[in-house]
């Protein structure tokens, strides 16, 4: 059977191009541009936990929130990266910012203006292309004023902007939607790859032996389905959703710790079970050799927000061939059998 696979590539003693990793999570999209050659010049990441993650991935830790970062002290880059904070404008996020009276987008305070403190940067370090992750909700917020701000930002100040909702379906197992913009100054002619079709099935990315703790309990299993059958009755959509292991499974949420309902893997006897940590790396496109060193709740979270490696990787890739100022790496995405 073919698995899909994204593999560390041993670190060049000469960098090809050098970026930046802000909002950078646990480093998924570090991970991909080192792999194409780049050298992380300056990262940052306001929550304690995802700070160890990339501590013991990278050997360096964040600084904190972006927007306290004197402008002066981040080095020139030639790319900049960003999975700015997509929680304002995310779907899974609505509800609980409505149920905690909390605003939607950049009228959020803390979260929704980070965008702007991104722009500062740019304008001040000029870098040659900018890579932004988010939601697709993002596009149709505030009927499309929102995104025509980003947008019109950035053109302000001299890039050409590109950008596509991509389903990471067809590179890992997982139909998980996200928005990615690409910004490049004048004269780099920059288009978005066909993303190959790799055909993943989730059976790929599961462990062969997992620890009896994934394994819902009776309380938990008879109450997610007691609470689905009421949902059912009065129309709504709440369910919990057994996956098909020849198939691909719903979106990770960083909520998924809590009940593990958004994908439960069947077993051919007892209850089913939640997925793994490691389960939920790979399904991320992470490496096994990814460290993950912090509480379960915390991993499902981090993983849950984090982007699909393999995904940023392919768009990298066609971002750092257009710089035309170093030889690219081979890609690194293939099927093993």
């Amino acid at each position: 059977m073919n698995s899909v696979r994204f593999d560390f590539s041993p670190k060049s003693d000469k960098a090809k191009f050098t970026f930046t990793d802000i909002c950078a999570g646990i480093g998924g999209m570090r991970l991909a541009f080192e792999n194409l050659g780049g050298e992380c010049v300056f990262s940052s990441e306001w929550d304690k936990f995802c700070k160890i993650t990339y501590h013991e991935n990278f050997g360096d830790t964040p600084q904190g929130d972006i927007t306290k970062i004197p402008i002066k002290d981040i080095p020139k880059h030639d790319v900049l990266l960003a999975g700015f904070p997509c929680q304002p404008f995310s779907k899974s996020g609505f509800a609980t910012r409505k149920f905690l009276n909390k605003k939607d987008g950049f009228a959020d305070e803390n979260q929704g203006k980070i965008f702007f403190q991104i722009v500062k940067i740019i304008a001040e370090k000029k870098p040659k292309a900018i890579f932004l992750e988010n939601v697709p909700r993002l596009v149709r917020m505030n009927k499309g004023k929102t995104f025509e701000i980003i947008l019109s930002e950035l053109e302000k100040l001299g890039y050409d902007c590109k950008h596509k909702v991509i389903s990471a379906e067809t590179v890992v197992p997982q139909r998980r939607e996200r928005l990615y913009i690409v910004a490049t100054r004048k004269g780099i002619d920059f288009e978005f790859p066909e993303i190959p079709d790799l055909k993943p099935e989730l059976r790929q990315i599961l462990e062969k032996n997992t620890d009896e703790k994934y394994i819902l309990s009776d309380n938990t299993w008879n109450w997610l389905q007691n609470h689905a059958k009421k949902h059912s009755s009065m129309g709504n959509g709440f369910g919990f959703r057994m996956a098909d292991p020849k198939k691909t499974a719903c979106t990770l949420s960083a909520r998924y710790g809590k009940d593990g309902s958004e994908i439960l893997i069947p077993r051919k006897q007892g209850n089913p079970r939640k997925l793994s940590p490691r389960e939920c790396a790979r399904l991320m496109g992470f490496p096994d050799d990814f460290k993950i060193m912090v509480s379960d709740t915390q991993a499902y979270k981090q993983f849950g927000n984090s982007v699909v490696v393999p995904v940023i990787f392919l768009i990298g890739f066609q971002i750092v061939k257009k710089l035309n100022t170093f030889k690219i790496p081979s890609q690194k995405i293939t099927q093993k059998t």
